[in-house]
């Protein structure tokens, strides 16, 4: 992530949070429990705002099972996020699909605290559809979520196909979501 630009990161943990902890030791993160982590993804941003200083613009949803996120895209975000002076939701989409990561200005603070379940902020965007900026992106793969190993396997072959110059398409990314809207 440009850790130039965000003021802090923090990072949620919940299920293994030691074990995470032990992994994430001196890379200069705030580490925050979620002991509510089985509710469910909106526990997790909930505490993730909750953990933030209250006077920042915005907050960036990255998630882990997201690995090919790069910092380039992270950056476009931030672009169109300064750009619009932190008004709208800045998030990632591909072939019209709107998924994570998302950056959502402190106007929406409040209502990401009070999600409930494991829908994320999916209805956050989509009450403020009308202030929503997408950042395009061209593979499917950068936004695959990856909950299992064979997901992992799968889109390290189609990254594979894609640095080669080969063509993805829908039909090859057939058993990798997106990640689920926030």
């Amino acid at each position: 992530m440009p850790r130039a630009r965000v003021g802090e990161v923090a990072v949620v943990v919940g299920h293994e949070a030691g074990r995470v902890e032990a992994e994430l030791g001196g890379a200069g993160v705030k580490l925050v429990v979620n002991a509510a982590y089985r509710e469910g993804i909106s526990s997790s941003i909930g505490a993730g705002v909750r953990a933030i200083r209250r006077d920042a613009p915005g907050v960036l949803v990255l998630l882990a099972d997201q690995p090919f996120v790069s910092s380039k895209l992270l950056g476009r975000m931030l672009d169109a996020f300064s750009a619009d002076q932190g008004r709208s939701t800045v998030a990632a989409s591909h072939a019209g699909v709107v998924s994570p990561p998302v950056i959502f200005p402190r106007k929406y603070f409040r209502e990401l605290e009070r999600l409930s379940g494991d829908e994320g902020a999916k209805a956050v965007i989509e009450r403020h559809r009308g202030s929503l900026l997408l950042v395009k992106i061209r593979s499917a793969t950068t936004l695959a979520d990856v909950d299992t190993r064979e997901d992992l396997i799968r889109a390290r072959r189609l990254e594979e196909r894609r640095k080669a110059g080969k063509k993805v398409s829908v039909h090859h990314t057939a058993g990798l979501q997106p990640g689920a809207p926030s």
